[in-house]
This record gives C-alpha cells, sequence and structure tokens, in this order.
C-alpha cells in the first residue's frame, strides 16, 4: 500500500530502485554491475573542447 502513495505525499520518488525480490531488482544489479559505456575514464583529453585552448 505505501507504494501507491505519491511522491509528494511523502511515497517514494519516480527514481527509487525497484524492491528487491522482483524481477525488476534482478535486472537493475545486472545494470549497475555492468553499465552500458566506458564512462569511469572520463572525457578523453585529446578531443576535450579545452584541449586547443591558449592557459
Amino acid at each position: 500500500m505505501a507504494d501507491l502513495i505519491p511522491a509528494w505525499a511523502g511515497g517514494l520518488p519516480a527514481d527509487a530502485p525497484p524492491r528487491p525480490g522482483t524481477p525488476e531488482y534482478d535486472a537493475y544489479v545486472k545494470q549497475r554491475e555492468h553499465p552500458q559505456g566506458d564512462t569511469a575514464r572520463g572525457p578523453d583529453p585529446a578531443t576535450s573542447p579545452s584541449a586547443s585552448a591558449i592557459h
């Protein structure tokens, strides 16, 4: 019942992760373990807009 309370009334926010034990939670955990793309390295300094800036 608490899942049906709107966020403005103190319920879960729209971006809250799914509850453990559900198929949606298993997919959520797999996505967090193996994110798409390689964002851990950060931007490539050679292609960065500030790479050609004069400092």
